[in-house]
Order: structure tokens, then sequence, then C-alpha cells
């Protein structure tokens, strides 16, 4: 079990949650729009119930262990399936990539190009 604080509030839900929500809020953080997720949490008076968190590039989780869970507790905190985020990654093959993607023959910092000659002039 693993005790979350999102905005302050501290949240407990089951380990392999945490990790879920972890994980996506890292691919979350590239997009340019907000998110809402649901999770299930622990309720003060043992109930689990879903909770709504507002994910965006500006989250910040801290998620700390929670000692003294009973065996099978995990159990009642399911993993929920995320909304998918807006970008995703995907091989390039070699030959695709000079001509899909910008290669800039000059160093920015310093004006040479990338065979060491000065394009700045003197």
């Amino acid at each position: 079990m693993k005790r979350i604080t999102y905005n302050g509030e501290p949240l407990v839900t089951g380990s392999s949650v945490s990790a879920a929500l972890v994980h996506y809020v890292t691919h979350v953080s590239t997009a340019a729009t907000a998110v809402a997720v649901e999770i299930p949490v622990l309720e003060h008076n043992g109930t689990v119930r879903s909770h709504t968190l507002i994910l965006s590039a500006t989250t910040q989780l801290d998620v700390k262990d929670v000692d003294g869970v009973a065996d099978g507790e995990e159990n009642r905190f399911p993993v929920p399936r995320f909304p998918r985020t807006s970008e995703e990654a995907f091989p390039l093959a070699a030959a695709d990539i000079s001509t899909l993607v910008p290669i800039l023959d000059e160093d920015l910092l310093t004006g040479a190009d990338r065979d060491g000659t000065d394009r700045v002039a003197p």
C-alpha cells in the first residue's frame, strides 16, 4: 500500500495503483492539456471510494509506503484504465530519421558547424 500526497492531501491506495499513476503522470507531463483520472482510495472509515485527480504538466506527487497493511488488502484496489495520452512514442527506421527529424548542422551555443568551422563572421 502507498500514501500519495496530491495537492497537499494524503490518499492511501494500492501499490499497483500508485505505480501506474506515477508512470501515467510522467506521460501527462509532456501533454499540453490536463486530464482527469479516477483511482480507488482508502477512506478513514475503511471503505474504498473512487477519487478524481486532475493531472497536468505541473502535477506533483509524493509517494510513501504504508506499514501495517493486512495480507490481501491490495486486492481492494484494482488498477484503473487511464485515458490515452495525446502523444505516443514509436520506433523510426534508421533511413527515416534523417528525413523526418530535423538535424542541426550548427552548434547553437558556439555558432560552429559540426565539422568545427566557424559560421559566425569575424
